[in-house]
């Protein structure tokens, strides 16, 4: 367990206080994307899934020492793995944290993450 799935686990309470559903939960962690500097691109919301198409600022921040988008997805996702975990246990949500970079319509640069119910 790394101190930034703790840093995400432990301010989850705080940001998702009263968030019972899918939608509310978004809307947070949305908030939570531009407060640190995410572009969101686009946003989309189908039956009980909200999706959240986005660019990371710090995709190319050690790309000498990690190699690219390594430390954007697999150090910073810690943050988000943390959240994802609280939702889980307390609230009954599923939070996909980020991922798909290449997969998305928005192609390559872009990265998505879903809410929804299980």
């Amino acid at each position: 367990m790394s101190l930034l799935y703790l840093l995400g686990y432990l301010i989850a309470p705080l940001l998702f206080i009263k968030a019972e559903d899918p939608k509310s939960v978004v809307k947070r962690l949305r908030f939570a994307y531009r407060l640190v500097g995410v572009k969101i691109i686009e946003t989309d919301s189908t039956d009980s899934r909200e999706r959240t198409i986005f660019l990371c600022p710090y995709r190319n921040l050690f790309t000498d020492r990690y190699g690219k988008r390594e430390f954007c997805h697999n150090r910073l996702d810690q943050v988000d793995v943390g959240l994802s975990s609280y939702l889980k246990k307390h609230k009954n949500i599923k939070y996909d944290v980020p991922k798909g970079c290449s997969d998305t319509k928005a192609n390559s640069e872009y990265c998505y993450s879903e809410v929804s119910i299980p």
